[in-house]
């Protein structure tokens, strides 16, 4: 773990919030348009779940928090491989049309709504090709030390049932154990850590497809400043293979 105040961490995120919460817009080349817009979700809610998880470390939950942290790291690294791996676009494009689909379909079972049943029907054919893979294996691709697998599995034991259910609310005494409500949380750096780190990882995403040559250069600084990785593009393990131009 870096030796970064959290405090310095927390302001980075509030940073990344205000830097697409308080724009007017970007300008993106023509180009990269339809793939900013496919993109743009995923940086958003990075950043949201990362807000978030601030508003509840600040209302001392930091255990509820850090299920939304998990969140935002989980979107930023699909996010990367998406951006980053060739053929990554074309697949999570390919996964987008086809959740859409099941999930409508699945929508219209749960309402029993007619309306919806008709309106998939009309939908043009899903696209054919090969989709995203299991997030775990998207993690591996770019995960040289196994780091954000780790710190993966970490935050997850907040929010699947795991032994952490039992001990988060239990607290030895002398010839007795009391029962908690409030629930400490051991590792909230860690989790600030992630969180921050998956800013870093989508604000230069966005960086990228807007073509923001100043935002690229400060965030190589504050990179080095909060020692959090600007990309996992130099962490690509084969048979993956990083796209031409990144």
């Amino acid at each position: 773990m870096p030796n970064v105040p959290e405090a310095a961490l927390g302001g980075w995120i509030r940073a990344c919030v205000s830097s697409l919460r308080d724009v007017n817009g970007f300008i993106v080349d023509k180009a990269h348009a339809d793939e900013f817009l496919l993109l743009y979700g995923l940086i958003a809610r990075t950043f949201r779940y990362s807000n978030a998880y601030l508003i509840l470390v600040d209302a001392e939950m930091e255990g509820e928090a850090v299920p939304l942290a998990r969140a935002a790291l989980e979107h930023a690294i699909t996010l990367q491989w998406v951006f980053v791996i060739d053929g990554g676009v074309k697949k999570y494009r390919n996964s987008v049309a086809h959740d859409r689909v099941e999930h409508y379909g699945k929508l219209a079972q749960w309402l029993d709504n007619e309306g919806l049943r008709e309106a998939l029907t009309e939908l043009g054919p899903v696209p054919e090709g090969s989709r995203l893979g299991k997030f775990m294996d998207m993690v591996r691709d770019l995960d040289e030390d196994a780091f954000l697998e780790t710190s993966y599995h970490i935050l997850s034991q907040h929010v699947h049932v795991t032994h952490s259910a039992v001990t988060s609310f239990l607290q030895p005494g002398e010839g007795e154990t009391h029962i908690l409500y409030d629930q400490e949380y051991a590792y909230r750096y860690q989790a600030t850590y992630a969180c921050a780190i998956a800013c870093m990882l989508a604000r230069w995403v966005l960086a990228r497809l807007s073509d923001d040559d100043t935002s690229l250069e400060e965030l190589d600084q504050l990179s080095d400043e909060l020692q959090l990785p600007m990309h996992l593009a130099d962490q690509i393990k084969p048979p993956r293979k990083r796209r031409t131009g990144i």
